[in-house]
C-alpha cells in the first residue's frame, strides 16, 4: 500500500513527487464553434505548449511549490527542443526514455469550442520506436542529487511496459503509488496491486466488466487498492476510501478551457498527497484547484487566480 506521505521530511520542505507517463507538444486551436466536415474555418486563437497528461500533472505540482522529476519519452524532433526547455523553466529534471533513439516527440492537435469549453483532440500514429525499459532499482536509475524516492509517484497508465519495474520498486520503497487514467491502457490490470490510489476519468473502463463509476471504483477495491475515485467532468466526483463511499460536488462554472483540467487536478493531488496523506481532503482541495484552471486559458494561467498569489 506504500507509506503515508506526510513525513517530517516531506511536509515540512517542498514535497517531492515523481510523475511517469506521457508527453506531447499539443496545438490549441479555439474556435467559436467545431467546424463542419470539409469546410474551412479560421480559430479565435491559436496556442502550441507541451502537454500529455503526466507532464501537466508535473508542472502543475512544480507551480504549486513542489519539486518534480518526469519520467517520460521525449528523444528528438522538431518538438523535443519547445519541450526541454518548457521543463527546465518549471525546474523538472527528466528521465528521457528515448534518449538515443529515432522515436520523435509527438504533435497533438486539439480543437477547444469557445462556447462551451470543450474540446476535441487528434492524436498522431503510435510510435513503433523501441524505447528503455527501466529496471527495478532506483538508485541505477535516478540522479543521485535527486536523492531518495519521494513520497508519491503517479503513473498515467502510458509507457507501463517500459516502467512498471521502476514503479514497483518504489512502491516496494514506500511510495504512495498513484494511477491517473483517463482510459483503460495495458499494463494496467499488472500495476493495480501495487496502487495507494486511483484517480480515474467516467472514461474509463474495464475490458469485459460494466461500465459505470460504482463498477471502476469496485473493480479496484477488489484488487486490494485502498483509496479510488471516478471523476465526471462538470458533475460530482465519486469516490471509495476504504470502504466508505464519498462524493465531492463541482462547483458550477462558465468553463472557457476545460483541456488539461483533469491532468491539474492530479498534480494538485500529489501535491496536497504528498504533504498531508489523506485522501479525501487531497482530492476536494485538487478538485478546486481543477475547476480555477478551467475558468482560464491553458495549463498554468489559473496559478494567479489563487488565493493570497
Amino acid at each position: 500500500m506504500g507509506r503515508q506521505p506526510n513525513s517530517t521530511d516531506e511536509a515540512t520542505k517542498a514535497p517531492r513527487a515523481l510523475f511517469v507517463g506521457r508527453t506531447t507538444l499539443d496545438v490549441l486551436y479555439r474556435l467559436d464553434r467545431l467546424p463542419e466536415e470539409d469546410t474551412k474555418v479560421f480559430a479565435r486563437s491559436l496556442q502550441a505548449a507541451p502537454g500529455g497528461p503526466a507532464l501537466n500533472a508535473a508542472v502543475t505540482h512544480s507551480l504549486l511549490g513542489g519539486k518534480a522529476m518526469l519520467v517520460s519519452a521525449v528523444g528528438r524532433g522538431p518538438w523535443a527542443g519547445v519541450v526541454r526547455a518548457e521543463l527546465h523553466r518549471h525546474g523538472i529534471e527528466l528521465l528521457d526514455l528515448a534518449a538515443e533513439t529515432a522515436y520523435e516527440t509527438p504533435l497533438c492537435t486539439a480543437l477547444i469550442n469557445a462556447e462551451n469549453g470543450s474540446r476535441t483532440v487528434v492524436n498522431p500514429p503510435i510510435s513503433e520506436v523501441c524505447l528503455r525499459r527501466l529496471t527495478g532499482s532506483w538508485a541505477a536509475e535516478i540522479p543521485t542529487a535527486w536523492g531518495h524516492v519521494p513520497a508519491v509517484v503517479l503513473s498515467d497508465g502510458f509507457l507501463l511496459h517500459e516502467t512498471l519495474p521502476l514503479l514497483a520498486a518504489c512502491q516496494a520503497a514506500g511510495a504512495a503509488l498513484c494511477l491517473d487514467s483517463g482510459s483503460w491502457k495495458s499494463g494496467i490490470a499488472d500495476l493495480a496491486g501495487l496502487l495507494t490510489v486511483a484517480v480515474c476519468s467516467e472514461r474509463f473502463s474495464v475490458p469485459g466488466h460494466p461500465h459505470t463509476p460504482e463498477d471502476t471504483l469496485a473493480w479496484f477495491a477488489g484488487r486490494g487498492v485502498p483509496s479510488a475515485a471516478v471523476t465526471r467532468g462538470a458533475r460530482s466526483i465519486v469516490g471509495n476510501h476504504c470502504g466508505r463511499r464519498f462524493e465531492i460536488e463541482i462547483a458550477p462554472v462558465d468553463a472557457v478551457d476545460t483541456l488539461g483540467a483533469g491532468d491539474v487536478l492530479h498534480g494538485a493531488f500529489c501535491h496536497h498527497f504528498a504533504r498531508h496523506g489523506e485522501f479525501e481532503p487531497a482530492l476536494r482541495w485538487a478538485a478546486e484547484i481543477a475547476t480555477l484552471k478551467c475558468r482560464t486559458h491553458g495549463v498554468e494561467a489559473w496559478v494567479s487566480r489563487l488565493p493570497n498569489t
